[in-house]
């Protein structure tokens, strides 16, 4: 699974705030909509595979000169160090 792991105090409590508005606000218009319309079952089944075949492709692994996402710290001192070697 790809992913970045951000150390602790990487954020300020100004940007964590507007992250979490904006999440909060992407995740409810979606249901406002959804309680206004009704859900039939062929519906459901789309909305079913959709939210499946969304999660099994951010399984997968992305891979990139340099390395993975991942390991974003070891990534960023490999850069620095390229970036050393061509000036």
């Amino acid at each position: 699974m790809a992913h970045i792991h951000l150390p602790d105090g990487v954020f300020s409590i100004q940007w964590i705030l507007f992250w979490w508005l904006l999440a909060a606000t992407l995740n409810t218009m979606p249901i406002i909509v959804a309680r206004r319309q009704i859900v039939t079952a062929q519906r459901l089944t789309i909305a079913a595979m959709v939210a499946a075949a969304s999660f099994a492709i951010f399984q997968v692994n992305v891979p990139f000169a340099g390395g993975d996402l991942a390991d974003y710290n070891a990534y960023s001192e490999r850069v620095r160090q390229c970036g050393k070697l061509v000036m």
